[in-house]
């Protein structure tokens, strides 16, 4: 982890007003964002035993992204909630130099979430979305593989709107769960 490339980072109100689109739904999607009883105990416990800031997440994104539109917001909600986490936010395309350097040449899905404890050290990565939108993004893709690339497109743009629900029933929550699993490997449950 690079302390300078902190300087072209920006904090989630900074990564909307750079967004050329999806904004009003990425504040939307942050509003409504709201943590499980026992997550929200478990982060305002880690909230009280490290300091603020503790957890660095550096996350790449581009507000084009259907996935970056979903999981961003709730990242930067995490943040907003509880002190231990610093978030930095780089857009992926103005820093494919960065994005290169931590995760290989080559690799860039978005988003991606990386997480530092307090001395700089990788703690883990959340990679583009949660195992069950994965599941289901796979089987949409699986069910259309036989049609034409035009009807392929007009089927995986229906998926993503589908998703989309996903996210709002339940997904959310999934990709909260995810995060804290990484964090709890650090330091424990």
């Amino acid at each position: 982890m690079k302390r300078e490339y902190l300087e072209r980072a920006l904090d989630f109100e900074g990564y909307l007003a750079h967004a050329d689109m999806n904004v009003p739904t990425m504040r939307e999607n942050f509003a409504d964002t709201e943590l499980a009883p026992d997550d929200d105990r478990y982060f305002r416990n880690l909230s009280e035993r490290l300091p603020a800031g503790a957890i660095s997440i550096w996350g790449f994104s581009e507000s084009w992204c259907g996935d970056c539109v979903e999981n961003v917001p709730i990242v930067a909600k995490m943040a907003s909630l509880y002190p231990v986490f610093r978030l930095y936010l780089f857009p992926r395309d103005l820093n494919l130099d960065i994005m290169d350097e931590c995760l290989g040449e080559g690799f860039r899905t978005i988003p991606v979430f990386i997480f530092y404890d307090e001395n700089g050290q990788e703690i883990g990565k959340f990679i583009e979305r949660p195992a069950g939108a994965h599941a289901f993004m796979a089987k949409a893709k699986k069910e259309l593989e036989h049609l034409s690339p035009e009807e392929q497109k007009r089927g995986m743009y229906r998926a993503r709107t589908e998703l989309r629900k996903l996210y709002k029933a339940g997904l959310r929550n999934e990709t909260v769960t995810e995060i804290r699993r990484i964090i709890e490997d650090r330091y424990g449950s």
